[in-house]
């Protein structure tokens, strides 16, 4: 039984640093450079879209750009009266890395604001990621600013 044991712990052991071997992070600053909101921001609807284009830089060397995003998101959830902190999206996102390929993550998140963290399933790639899967973060930190990880497996 012992020797049993020992055994166990030890494949659990390598399966689970193979497992962090195979994952990568990807660690980038979004600054959106273009966005548009079909509806009128003080009074959102359901079916309202917010459109946004990023560059996205190497969260190291934030002057070194290492790809674009792009996303749509779709009002799902708009309360009477209207309120921000209580209007939720349905957004699907692509984050577009310079000769490696795309990541395609979504998720229904609430409205961005400042300080808002959102959390994204990622749904695949193409590329270097066509067999992506894992999550994407994605923490507000002003109107134009976002901190974006992506946590590959």
């Amino acid at each position: 039984m012992k020797r049993f044991l020992t055994l166990a712990v030890l494949a659990l052991a390598l399966i689970s640093t193979q497992a962090e071997s195979r994952s990568k992070r990807i660690h980038v600053t979004a600054v959106i450079v273009e966005q548009t909101f079909t509806g009128v921001i003080a009074n959102p609807a359901v079916g309202d879209r917010l459109i946004s284009i990023a560059e996205l830089f190497d969260k190291h060397d934030e002057k070194e750009q290492v790809g674009t995003g792009a996303g749509v998101c779709t009002i799902v959830s708009a309360p009477e009266p209207p309120n921000l902190d209580d209007t939720f999206l349905q957004c699907l996102i692509t984050a577009t890395f310079d000769k490696k390929g795309q990541i395609i993550f979504g998720a229904t998140v609430p409205f961005p604001q400042p300080g808002l963290v959102g959390h994204f399933g990622i749904l695949g790639g193409t590329d270097d990621f066509r067999k992506a899967h894992g999550e994407a973060v994605l923490t507000v930190i002003t109107d134009k600013l976002q901190d974006a990880v992506f946590e590959l497996e």
